[in-house]
């Protein structure tokens, strides 16, 4: 467990570095450490000019560091949340663990599961707490609906799950992001890289493979929450560049997931869950949505009497579900609780990534 941290003065506040100073540092992570009286975010590190400025002008960062080791070599700094480039993610979560630093990433955590795994393992050992992005467990209304279908499948009330299924059809935000700095100049910087793929993996699908670990990966990690490690891979297909289907079974009820990088202006991801005599349905807005939080549907026959169903719409709180994930994650530092998204439960998602994979090159 991470030691506990008092906020009672300065020194006693979980003091965190931040790599990274690029849009979604800027209005996702950065806002909700520095607001939080728990936190003092030591230092940002970032090369381009134009967003030193920025962090400096408009989000008031005391400090700024051009290179992000000067962040892992400072010793008052406990945790590093990391706000990289996708394909440097892997690489400077490893030096960041190895530094001796908490650490928080955006997700994803890595590309395969042999280099996740990496991270899980020098976090293990050193005591280290290793947290992942992905804030849609944090979203309220998911975790309502994820608190129903558990307690549906777990009891009778609306029979037998019949069909399950999750989907996403979104490549764009579809909404504007809250107003942020972009940078006016290339990086001055630049990450070590580890590969976007795995190596069994016909060179011909990485670029595919990439875009579904970035993608999909928040779907994977859906499916994963409601359903546990409980779902049996039967069929994948990849029929072209831009779309992939997966065929699952949870005991004898069938669970598919589509997704396709579908640009229509309207942001499509959600789930359905179809009971003997009832359904809860799931529809997730955009991340860039700051306003909304996922809305359930439940449709209840339980009374066997279909002329006289009852539909409920859960009432939930709206809170932006990258705030709730920050509160989440201070939560664990400073509290010691429970947490959604450990770098030891997500290795499982590249896991689960990788069978789909195997399963669409086997066809």
């Amino acid at each position: 467990m991470p030691q506990e941290h008092r906020q009672d003065d300065v020194s006693n506040r979980l003091s965190i570095g931040v790599i990274g100073g690029g849009m979604i540092s800027q209005i996702a992570h950065l806002p909700f450490y520095l607001e939080d009286s728990r936190v003092r975010v030591v230092a940002v590190a970032e090369s381009r000019p134009s967003l030193i400025a920025n962090l400096h002008n408009a989000l008031h960062v005391e400090q700024v560091f051009v290179d992000h080791r000067d962040i892992l070599n400072d010793e008052t700094i406990s945790t590093v949340v990391i706000v990289a480039p996708r394909q440097c993610t892997g690489p400077l979560v490893l030096e960041a663990l190895c530094a001796g630093k908490n650490v928080i990433t955006e997700k994803p955590m890595a590309f395969t599961a042999a280099q996740a795994q990496r991270h899980v393992a020098v976090a293990q050992d050193k005591g280290l707490a290793y947290l992942v992005g992905f804030m849609k467990r944090y979203d309220a209304g998911i975790q309502a609906a994820q608190r129903v279908v558990r307690d549906l499948l777990a009891s009778d009330r609306f029979g037998r799950l019949l069909y399950a299924r999750f989907y996403d059809f979104a490549k764009s935000y579809a909404h504007q992001p809250q107003p942020h700095k972009r940078p006016e100049e290339s990086r001055t910087t630049r990450f070590e890289t580890w590969p976007t793929a795995p190596d069994w993996l016909d060179e011909g699908y990485h670029r595919m493979y990439g875009w579904f670990v970035n993608a999909a990966s928040h779907d994977v990690n859906l499916m994963r929450y409601f359903f546990g490690d409980a779902l049996s891979l039967m069929y994948a297909d990849a029929p072209n560049e831009n779309a992939l289907s997966a065929y699952y079974r949870y005991n004898d009820a069938p669970v598919t997931f589509e997704c396709a990088a579908s640009e229509t202006g309207v942001w499509e991801q959600g789930a359905e869950f179809v009971f003997e005599k009832g359904r809860v349905a799931l529809s997730i807005p955009s991340p860039m949505d700051v306003k909304s939080v996922s809305a359930v549907v439940i449709d209840d026959n339980s009374n066997g009497k279909a002329a006289s169903y009852e539909r409920e719409i859960l009432d939930i709180p709206a809170e932006w579900c990258f705030k709730s994930q920050a509160r989440a994650f201070i939560d664990h530092l400073t509290l010691g609780k429970e947490i959604l998204t450990s770098g030891r439960d997500c290795v499982h998602d590249l896991v689960m990534t990788e069978h789909i994979w195997r399963k669409i090159i086997e066809r």
